[in-house]
C-alpha cells in the first residue's frame, strides 16, 4: 500500500505574508459570452437565476470569492462576442452591454465582500489605430506612448460607469491584453501610476481615494511564464503589481520567480484562467476506463490542479473559465462547466454535482477569502502534489497530493487529498503546535463513485465517512482509488449546506416552441410590449435569445419601431485577440429539426461600400457546431447580395447559385428559407430562389443562424415555424445517459473534443459471439441516433421486440449529427434496441421524435 508521511506543525504557519498566503477558494470568469444567456434566464426565469447565484455565491461557505469581467471588443474571442462598452471614444459607457457588470451587481446581493477584477480581451475600434502594434512580438516599445491615455480612459470610464450604475468599485484590473505572449511593463508602470493619481473628471460624490486604490493583477499570461522573471528583476514593477496570474500551467518558472512573489515578497499568485470540470460526474462514472468521477480533466483533475498550483507555484486563487457555460452548446471549449444554462425558455439548468462537490471540498472546509477577512491560511510545508503533468493528469497519478489549510487562530485545520489512481494511499499525520482541544476529532469526508451499477451516480458524494480520534497528536487518514478526501477538525455533520443534497433546477426542459400554437416555435419583432419598460435597457438593448458570435446585435429606435441592427461597420471593426469571422447570431433550439425562419430584413445602403459581395445577408438552418463563430457553420446557408446574387451553401460548400433582379436596397425585404427533412427551400419577397434536396448525409435538425457583413443591416421581425408534417425533437440522451443500457463489448470514452455531445462517445466493432446492443425507452413517432461515422457500420433496429431494419447501414457524417433517423412510428411510448450486426459503430447521442 502506498504510504506518505507529513507533520502538520502550526509554529510553522505564516501569519505575515499577507494575502499571498491565504486560501481564496475559486473565481468565476465571465467572458467570451460564456454568460450571455443568464440575461435570459434573468428574464424569464428569475428564480431559476437567482438559485444558479446562490450555488455559486451564496450561503455561509461561498464556493466563489472573485468574479472577473473580460471586457469585449465586439468581436469573437473563442466562444463569442463579448460588447464593448464603448464604441467611440466620446460615448457614454454602456456597463449593460453584455452580462458581466450587472452579473457582478447581483453576485454582490449575495456577497457583498465579493472581490472583482477586470482586464481585455483586445481593442475595440476606436482603439484599434492606436494599438495595431500590440500584436507585434514588442509592443511595449512599438506601442507610442501616446495610445496609453485613450485606452486608460476606456478602463476608467467602464470602471466609473459600473460604480455609478451598479454601486460597487471594482477591487483589480489587469492593464494587458489577455493572454499577451509579450507584457507591457512599460504601460503597465505607466497605468499604475495614472490610475494611483488621477484625480480629475470625475463624477461628483464618486470615491476617488477608493479608485486610486485600485490594484493592478498581471500579466494574465498563457502558459508562458516570464512575467515572474520581470517581477523579479524589476523592483519598480513590484511596487505596482499586487497580484500575478497566468493560465493553463501548474508550474513555476524555471528560476521559482512566482513562488519567490509569495514567499519572498508576498504578492499573490492566482491561476487567474483555468478550466471547469469536463463531461459530468454522472457520465464520467460509466466510463471504461473505471476511474469513477476521476479522470482527465474531471473534477478530481481539477482540485488536484488547485492543490498542485499552490504547491509548485503558490497560486492561492482558481479562476474558473467558465463557471456557468450560459453559451449554446457546440461553440468553442462547450461542455466545460460547473453548471450548464443554455435553456432560458424553460428555466432548465444542469449542476455537475459531482464537479461541484469536488470543488466544495475545499471551500466548505475552510474559510475563503483575504487576510483582512480572516481567511484561512495554507500550511505551506504540509502541503504536496507530486502528480505528474503541468495541467492534466498525464503520469504518476498515484502520487500523494494533499493541501493543509489552518484558521489563523491555530484552532481548526482541514486536509484535502485527492487521489485519482486505482490504489489507495494510506498518510500518516502527526499534528503539533496547534490549539486545537485535548480531545480533538477529525471527521473524514469522502466523495467517490458509486459502488456499483445500479447505484446512483452521486450516491456516495460527499458523505461523512468516519471520525477519528489524535491520539497522542497523531492520525492515519486512507485515501480510496478515485475519490477526494477532506479531514476537518470542524463539525459540519449537521449543516446543511455542507451535508450533500442534489442540487437540480426546479423546472424540466422543453423543447423551444413546443407548447405555442399553430406551429410558430419563436417570434420577435422586437417591441417586446408584454414585458417592463425598462427590458431592453437594462440588457443593454440584447435582443432575446440571441448569442452574438462575431459583431454586435442590438435594438435600436427606427423611426418609432424597433429593429436589431448590426452596430459595427468596417471602420469600427475591433483589433481581433485571435481572429474573428464576419458578424452573425445563434438563435433557437438545438432541438428544432423542420422549419422555416422567415426574416424581414433591409440591407445597408448608407455606409460605404468597398464590393458587393461584402454586403449580404444570410440565414444558417440546423446549426448544431459552432467552433469558429461563423454563418457558415451552420450546415445550410442562404446568403443574398445586394448585387442581387444568391448562394446556398452546404457544409461550407457552394451548391447553387440564382440570381434576382433589380434588387431594391432601400426598402425591406422578407427572406426565407426552410427545410423538411432533407428538402431545402429559399424564397425572397415569395419568390422561390432555391429548391434543393440533399442526398449526401445530410442533416436534421439544429439552431439558426443570422449573419451579415460589417454593415449596420436591419432586422424588424423574425419568425421561426414547424410545418404540420414537420417533426420536432423532445428529447436529447447522451450515450453515457443512465437511460441507455449496453451489452457486449462496448468502449465508453469521456473527455473527449467539444463538438462531441458532454464530450463522450461509445464505439461498438460487430461480434457475432456476442452481439454489441444497446436500449433505451423513447416517447414519439420516432428516434435519431447521433455520432460521426468513420467507416460503414450496420445495425439491425427493433422497436417493441420487432424488427424494423435488419441491415440500416448509418450514413458517414459530422460530429453531432444524426446517423440515422427512425420515423413512422405510431405516437406513444416505446423501446428500442439497436444491434451493431456488421463494421464499427460510434454512438454520441439519442433524440426522441415527434
Amino acid at each position: 500500500m502506498n504510504q506518505t508521511s507529513f507533520t502538520i506543525d502550526g509554529s510553522q504557519l505564516d501569519l505575515e505574508a499577507g494575502d499571498a498566503n491565504t486560501f481564496k477558494g475559486f473565481g468565476y470568469l465571465s467572458c467570451n459570452n460564456s454568460s450571455r444567456l443568464l440575461l435570459d434566464y434573468k428574464a424569464e426565469h428569475r428564480d431559476s437565476y437567482d438559485q444558479i447565484l446562490q450555488i455559486l455565491f451564496g450561503g455561509r461557505h461561498p464556493l466563489m470569492r472573485m468574479l472577473k469581467v473580460e471586457m469585449g471588443d465586439d468581436a469573437n474571442t473563442s466562444s463569442g462576442t463579448e460588447p464593448a462598452t464603448m464604441r467611440s471614444k466620446d460615448e457614454t459607457a454602456n456597463v449593460k452591454r453584455g452580462v458581466g457588470f450587472q452579473l457582478i451587481a447581483d453576485a454582490k446581493k449575495l456577497q457583498p465582500s465579493l472581490k472583482t477584477a477586470v482586464l481585455r480581451w483586445g481593442e475595440p475600434g476606436w482603439l484599434r489605430p492606436l494599438w495595431v502594434n500590440v500584436k507585434t512580438d514588442d509592443p511595449d516599445n512599438n506601442v507610442a506612448e501616446s495610445a496609453f491615455e485613450p485606452m486608460y480612459q476606456w478602463y476608467k470610464k467602464t470602471i466609473v460607469a459600473a460604480y455609478e450604475e451598479y454601486g460597487y468599485l471594482i477591487d483589480y484590473v489587469d492593464p494587458d491584453r489577455n493572454e499577451t505572449k509579450h507584457p507591457m511593463v512599460k504601460w503597465i508602470k505607466w497605468f499604475a501610476d495614472r490610475i494611483a493619481n488621477d484625480r480629475n473628471d470625475f463624477p461628483s460624490g464618486f470615491p476617488i481615494d477608493q479608485f486610486n486604490k485600485i490594484k493592478l493583477i498581471a500579466a494574465d499570461e498563457n502558459y508562458e511564464r516570464d512575467f515572474g522573471d520581470m517581477m523579479i528583476a524589476d523592483s519598480e514593477l513590484r511596487k505596482r503589481v499586487s497580484a500575478v496570474g497566468y493560465h493553463y500551467n501548474t508550474d513555476d518558472g524555471e528560476n521559482m520567480p512566482f513562488t519567490k512573489l509569495a514567499d519572498d515578497y508576498h504578492h499573490e499568485v492566482w491561476y487567474s484562467e483555468g478550466i471547469a470540470p469536463m463531461t459530468m460526474g454522472k457520465y464520467r462514472v460509466r466510463a471504461s476506463n473505471g476511474d469513477g468521477i476521476g479522470g482527465v480533466q474531471s473534477g478530481l483533475d481539477v482540485a488536484n490542479r488547485l492543490i498542485k498550483s499552490y504547491v509548485n507555484s503558490r497560486r492561492s486563487l482558481y479562476i474558473f473559465q467558465p463557471a456557468v457555460s450560459a453559451y449554446y452548446t457546440g461553440v468553442n471549449y462547450s461542455h466545460k462547466e460547473l453548471i450548464n444554462a443554455n435553456r432560458p425558455w424553460s428555466g432548465y439548468f444542469e449542476v455537475d454535482n459531482v464537479g461541484l462537490q469536488c470543488m466544495k471540498h475545499f471551500s466548505d472546509f475552510a474559510k475563503a477569502g483575504w487576510a483582512d477577512e480572516d481567511a484561512w491560511r495554507y500550511l505551506t510545508r504540509a502541503c504536496d502534489s507530486s502528480v505528474g503533468g503541468t495541467e492534466n493528469f498525464d503520469r504518476n497519478r498515484e502520487a500523494p497530493s494533499y493541501m493543509t489549510l489552518v484558521s489563523p487562530d491555530k484552532k481548526n485545520f482541514s486536509v484535502i487529498f485527492d487521489n485519482d489512481s486505482a490504489q489507495p494511499r494510506t498518510y500518516q499525520i502527526q499534528v503539533k503546535n496547534l490549539a486545537t482541544s485535548a480531545n480533538q476529532k477529525l471527521t473524514v469526508w469522502e466523495s467517490i463513485g458509486p459502488k456499483d451499477e445500479q447505484d446512483a451516480y452521486d450516491s456516495r458524494m460527499k458523505q461523512v465517512r468516519e471520525s477519528l480520534p489524535l491520539t497522542d497528536g497523531t492520525v492515519e487518514i486512507t485515501v480510496n482509488p478515485h475519490s477526494i478526501v477532506t479531514a476537518t477538525t470542524l463539525e459540519l455533520a449537521d449543516d446543511p449546506e455542507v451535508t450533500y443534497k442534489r442540487l437540480e433546477s426546479p423546472y424540466a426542459d422543453h423543447t423551444l416552441g413546443s407548447k405555442g400554437a399553430n406551429g410558430v416555435l419563436y417570434e420577435d419583432d422586437f417591441s417586446y410590449a408584454g414585458y417592463p419598460g425598462n427590458y431592453l435597457a437594462s440588457r443593454g438593448n440584447t435582443p432575446r435569445f440571441t448569442a452574438d458570435q462575431g459583431g454586435a446585435f442590438e435594438v435600436v429606435d427606427d423611426g418609432g419601431n424597433h429593429v436589431v441592427q448590426q452596430m459595427i461597420t468596417e471602420k469600427q471593426r475591433a483589433l481581433d485577440w485571435e481572429y474573428s469571422f464576419a458578424p452573425n447570431l445563434t438563435i433557437g433550439d438545438d432541438k428544432w429539426s423542420d422549419y422555416q425562419v422567415a426574416v424581414a430584413m433591409k440591407f445597408d445602403d448608407q455606409t460605404q461600400q468597398n464590393s458587393p459581395t461584402g454586403n449580404y445577408f444570410g440565414i444558417g438552418l440546423r446549426e448544431m457546431t459552432d467552433v469558429k463563430g461563423r454563418l457558415e457553420s451552420a450546415p445550410y446557408v442562404f446568403k443574398i447580395y445586394i448585387d442581387g446574387s444568391c448562394q446556398l451553401i452546404k457544409d461550407d460548400r457552394i451548391v447553387s447559385l440564382n440570381y434576382v433582379d433589380e434588387l431594391d436596397l432601400t426598402i425591406s425585404h422578407q427572406i426565407s428559407f426552410v427545410a423538411v427533412g432533407n428538402r431545402l427551400t429559399a424564397s425572397i419577397d415569395e419568390k422561390q430562389v432555391f429548391d434543393y434536396t440533399d442526398s449526401d448525409n445530410p442533416h436534421f435538425s439544429g439552431r439558426v443562424k443570422l449573419g451579415s457583413g460589417y454593415y449596420q443591416t436591419q432586422i424588424s421581425q423574425i419568425t421561426v415555424t414547424k410545418p404540420q408534417s414537420g417533426h420536432l425533437i423532445s428529447k436529447r440522451l447522451d450515450d453515457l445517459d443512465a437511460a441507455i443500457t449496453y451489452k457486449g463489448n462496448w468502449q465508453h470514452v469521456c473527455g473527449l473534443g467539444n463538438t462531441k455531445w458532454n464530450r463522450t462517445l461509445s464505439t461498438a466493432t460487430a461480434d457475432d459471439s456476442q452481439v454489441p446492443t444497446f436500449d433505451f425507452d423513447f416517447t414519439g413517432t420516432g428516434f435519431s441516433l447521433i455520432g460521426q461515422q468513420a467507416a460503414k457500420a450496420a445495425l439491425k433496429i427493433a422497436v417493441d421486440g420487432v424488427v424494423i431494419d435488419w441491415n440500416l447501414v448509418p450514413q458517414i457524417g459530422v460530429d453531432r449529427a444524426e446517423n440515422a433517423v427512425i420515423l413512422g412510428l405510431a405516437a406513444g411510448k416505446h423501446h428500442a434496441t439497436v444491434s451493431v450486426v456488421g463494421g464499427s459503430y460510434t454512438l454520441d447521442a439519442v433524440d426522441w421524435i415527434n
